[in-house]
């Protein structure tokens, strides 16, 4: 049987834990990760396409909101502070693309923001990514594979205030 010490310092410590976590969510506004098996209901629902397209100074990355309307850089997304977005992510390229949000696009050292990450989305394949917006402001989203980015592979989002803020 633990002594009395021992079951103090247990206490102690999961205190501790709760308040850093509850700091973290009022102080940062910090939110779980809400891919794979999240439990938040989105609200939107859209399908981002990535792919590659031909222009004339060459082969360019792209992303659109339909698989004829891919663009380099990507459409600029516009969602209200809140908004839970389930993206659908169809890779309709030959190899393979990444849909990460960023606070700002990275070529080289992509951060993610929240673990808001795909991962690799192979050709003819999908995979989805639930993000909650709560931050008003402008952000981005971007391919995370090596070099995707530099050509053209990002576009912005912009997340405007609800009304009645």
């Amino acid at each position: 049987m633990p002594s009395m010490k021992t079951v103090l310092i247990l206490l102690i410590i999961i205190g501790i834990t709760v308040d850093l976590a509850i700091a973290s969510v009022l102080l940062f506004n910090l939110q779980p990760r809400l891919g794979g098996g999240a439990s938040i209901e989105a609200n939107i629902v859209m399908t981002i396409y990535a792919g590659e397209i031909d222009t004339p100074e060459g082969p360019r990355y792209g992303f659109g909101l339909s698989e004829d309307s891919i663009t380099s850089p990507g459409p600029t997304l516009n969602f209200t502070q809140g908004d839970v977005v389930k993206f659908i992510v169809k890779n309709v390229g030959k190899i393979p693309h990444t849909f990460a949000v960023v606070p700002k696009v990275d070529p080289l050292n992509p951060k993610p923001l929240d673990n808001y990450d795909t991962g690799n989305v192979f050709p003819s394949e999908e995979t989805s990514i639930t993000v909650q917006f709560n931050q008003v402001g402008n952000i981005n989203y971007q391919c995370t594979v090596p070099g995707h980015a530099s050509l053209g592979m990002w576009g912005n989002i912009t997340v405007s205030e609800a009304s009645g803020q």
